[in-house]
Order: structure tokens, then C-alpha cells, then sequence
């Protein structure tokens, strides 16, 4: 049995897209989802990239709440989180990957979805 209808669960979706992608709280963000590198031998070097890029990314770009600090096992004040749509990337995401925003280097420390499977909340240290 699922949660929510349908039709209130796109409502939701559409409302949080728009929230998002709002140009006065949100920032693009290139979210560098790591894949594994093929390994040459012969050459001795990675063929491929590590990384997927996501690149135009729209998240909200905020700071970890007392709340948030209460509830998390490694998560510290000073650190970053970007909210963004589940549908901006694909895969699941994990500490591995890192975010990249205004030339800055973000590693992910954790990544939560919501219940509804809508938006990720991504916990992030400045690299």
C-alpha cells in the first residue's frame, strides 16, 4: 500500500522541484558520483574516470542544524549540506562521491533520502 496517492505524490514532487530549482536560494552544483576506474595493466593507468559528473545540478545549499547534529553519528558543525532531487542523479549515492560547487570541493560524509524517495539530503566537509 503506498503512502500517498499517486497524483498527491506528483503535487509534492512538482512543489519540491520548483523549491529547488528557485534561482534566489538555490545553487548548481556538479555532484561527481564515483564509479570506479578501469585499471590498464599494460600502462599502468586508470582508462576511465572514477567519476560519473552530474554537472547543473539544482540544490539549496545550507548548514547542519543542532537537530541534525543530535541525530547523525558524523556529521560536525561547520560542515555543509546540499538538498537536490533525487531525479538530478542517478544510482545511489555514497561517501564516496564528492560535490563540486563555485570551484569548491565538497566530500560527502553521508547521504539521506526522505521517506518518500523525493530528495536527497547530502552531508558534506569541505575538501
Amino acid at each position: 500500500m503506498a503512502l500517498l496517492p499517486t497524483a498527491e505524490l506528483d503535487l509534492i514532487k512538482r512543489d519540491l522541484q520548483a523549491i529547488v530549482r528557485d534561482v534566489t536560494i538555490n545553487t548548481s552544483i556538479k555532484y561527481r558520483q564515483f564509479t570506479g576506474a578501469t585499471y590498464n595493466p599494460r600502462n599502468q593507468e586508470n582508462t576511465t574516470s572514477p567519476y560519473t559528473d552530474w554537472s547543473g545540478v539544482s540544490a539549496i545549499k545550507g548548514v547542519v542544524t543542532d537537530n541534525e547534529l543530535s541525530q547523525a553519528t558524523n556529521i560536525q558543525i561547520g560542515d555543509t549540506k546540499f538538498v537536490l532531487m533525487q531525479s538530478g542523479v542517478s544510482n545511489t549515492l555514497s561517501t564516496s562521491d564528492v560535490v563540486v560547487e563555485s570551484g569548491s570541493t565538497f566530500n560527502v560524509k553521508q547521504v539521506k533520502s526522505d521517506p518518500l524517495g523525493i530528495a536527497y539530503v547530502v552531508y558534506c566537509e569541505l575538501g
